[in-house]
């Protein structure tokens, strides 16, 4: 699996936001977290509607994380960014299995389906908090 480019911007956004503790323009964050502004701007967005931070306009707006960083996994913001987080296309519902009728039957189908499940469980447990903590 490969973190996309807009996840990796997004995780980065995140521990900025999360290590300045404070509210921040766009342009701010951009800097500080080494995103372009243009992917900045609607990786906030996304962040925004997927409740890891709040957007507050006017003239001292900014953005700012909705929770603490303990609260914030590493799942939470590739979910966002990125939907659900599996290893092949082939544990989506939809995908037919080429190796076997039945997917449960099939080994690369499980084996995939295990380091997945444990891939997540292991994002799902990483906070924001720990990642400052070493």
């Amino acid at each position: 699996m490969k973190i996309t480019r807009e996840a990796e911007y997004a995780i980065r956004i995140v521990d900025y936001l999360a290590r300045s503790g404070r509210m921040a323009g766009a342009a701010e964050i951009s800097e500080g977290a080494a995103a372009p502004l243009r992917f900045t701007k609607n990786i906030l967005q996304k962040l925004t509607h997927g409740g890891i931070i709040n957007s507050y306009k006017g003239m001292h707006g900014g953005y700012k994380l909705d929770r603490p960083p303990e609260e914030v996994s590493l799942y939470d913001v590739l979910a966002v960014t990125g939907g659900p987080i599996r290893l092949n296309h082939c544990l989506n519902e939809e995908h037919e299995c080429p190796h076997a009728a039945d997917k449960e039957r099939c080994p690369y189908h499980a084996v995939f389906l295990e380091l997945s499940d444990d891939m997540e469980r292991k994002m799902r447990k990483f906070r924001f908090s720990a990642a400052h903590n070493w």
